[in-house]
C-alpha cells in the first residue's frame, strides 16, 4: 500500500483539492499529511473531509505543524532546540497536531527534532560542494570537517533535548492513539543522527519507530560519511514506515526514478508492513507520480533506483553516521 505526501500538491492554497483528486485517479491508497501543512489544514481545511469521502484513509502524519502559515523569516520551534522554552512551544504544536490527527483516524507521527545550528554554515558548504571543491584540502572538505567535529561535541547535549521531548510526546501520543516514528538526521547540520536514533530506539524500546527513508539515507554516501551495517540494519527493522524518495547532490524527496539511491540501501529491507509514503517536489506531474507509485520500489521488490555511490562502512562517529 502507497501514500502520496502532500508535498506533491501542498494544500494551503486550495485546501486540498489536487492532492486528493491526484491520489484517487493514481490508485493511492491515502495521503500522507506532510509540507504544506499547518494545524489550520488539520482541523478547518476540506483536505480531511474530502479525503474520507473519496475513501482515502490519512494514516500519517509529519509533526511538529505550524499553527498556521509562517510569516516570511519565521521558523517553527525545534524540538531539539538546546533551550527548553522552545522544545516546549515545539512540543506543544506536536501534541496539538497528535490530538487532530488521532481524531480522524490516523496512527503514526514523524517525528522531525529540527535543525542543528553550527557556526560551520551548511549554505557555504552547499555552494562548495556545486562548486565540486570538497576535497579533504579544500574549502568544502575543511567546512565538513568543522562542521563534523563541532557537531560531534554537541551530541550528548542534542541526545538529552530529544530524549526530553520524545518522553513528553509519547505520553501525548499514547492518549492520541498514535506511534511516533523518528525522522533520521544525515548530515551534520541535522538531528538524529542514525547512532542518536540507535540510540533512542534502545532507551524506549518498541513505542519509537523509525522511518526509512532511503533518499535521505543516501546523502551519506554524497558526503562518504560511514555507518556501519548493523546500524542500518537495526533501523530498517525497526521502521514504522517508509518515504519513498530518491536524492540529487544534497537534496532528498525527488520522486523515484527522477534522482538517485546508494546501491547499498537494497540490502536492508524495512518489515513487510511498514506503510509507504511517495514524495516529491510540487512540480512533478500526475504522470511522473503515477510512474512512481506503479514502480517496482513502491511495491516492495529490491530495488536501488540510479545508484548513487555505496554508503561508506567503517566505524561510526558521533553527529555523522
Amino acid at each position: 500500500m502507497a501514500f502520496l505526501a502532500t508535498d506533491l500538491r501542498p494544500p494551503r492554497a486550495d485546501g486540498g483539492e489536487q492532492i486528493t483528486r491526484l491520489a484517487a485517479e493514481t490508485g493511492a491508497v491515502g495521503i500522507h499529511l506532510g509540507g504544506g501543512c499547518d494545524l489550520e489544514i488539520l482541523t478547518g481545511a476540506p483536505l480531511v473531509g474530502t479525503a474520507l469521502r473519496l475513501g482515502l484513509e490519512l494514516p500519517t502524519v509529519a509533526l511538529p505543524l505550524a499553527e498556521r502559515i509562517l510569516p516570511a523569516g519565521r521558523r517553527l520551534p525545534r524540538l531539539g532546540a538546546p533551550a527548553r522554552d522552545e522544545r516546549e512551544a515545539a512540543i506543544a504544536l506536536a501534541a496539538h497536531g497528535l490530538a487532530a490527527a488521532g481524531s480522524f483516524g490516523t496512527r503514526i507521527a514523524i517525528v522531525d527534532f529540527g535543525a542543528v545550528a553550527l557556526s560551520a554554515d551548511a549554505s557555504v558548504f552547499a555552494l562548495a560542494f556545486a562548486r565540486r571543491a570538497v576535497g579533504p584540502d579544500e574549502p568544502g572538505g575543511e567546512l565538513l570537517a568543522a562542521a563534523l567535529a563541532e557537531r560531534r561535541a554537541l551530541a550528548p547535549e542534542i541526545l538529552d533535548a530529544c530524549q526530553w521531548a520524545l518522553e513528553r510526546l509519547l505520553r501525548a501520543a499514547d492518549r492520541a492513539g498514535l506511534r511516533l516514528a523518528v525522522q533520521v538526521g544525515v548530515t551534520p547540520w541535522q538531528s538524529l543522527s542514525p547512532r542518536e536514533a540507535g540510540i533512542l530506539r534502545e532507551t524506549f524500546g518498541a513505542a519509537l519507530g523509525v522511518t526509512w527513508d532511503p533518499g535521505r539515507l543516501s546523502l551519506l554516501a554524497t558526503l562518504e560519511l560511514p555507518v556501519a551495517d548493523d546500524r542500518l540494519t537495526s533501523l530498517a527493522a525497526a521502521a514504522a514506515l517508509v518515504v519513498e524518495n530518491d536524492a540529487v547532490g544534497l537534496e532528498a524527496g525527488y520522486l523515484p526514478g527522477l534522482g538517485e539511491r546508494s546501491e547499498r540501501l537494497a540490502a536492508f529491507s524495512p518489515p513487510a508492513s511498514a506503510l509507504r509514503v511517495v514524495t516529491g517536489h510540487p512540480g512533478s506531474t500526475d504522470a511522473e507520480v503515477a510512474a512512481a507509485l506503479a514502480s517496482s520500489a513502491i511495491t516492495g521488490s529490491t530495488v536501488a533506483g540510479s545508484a548513487s555511490a555505496a554508503l561508506k562502512t567503517g566505524p561510526e562517529r558521533p553527529g555523522a553516521g
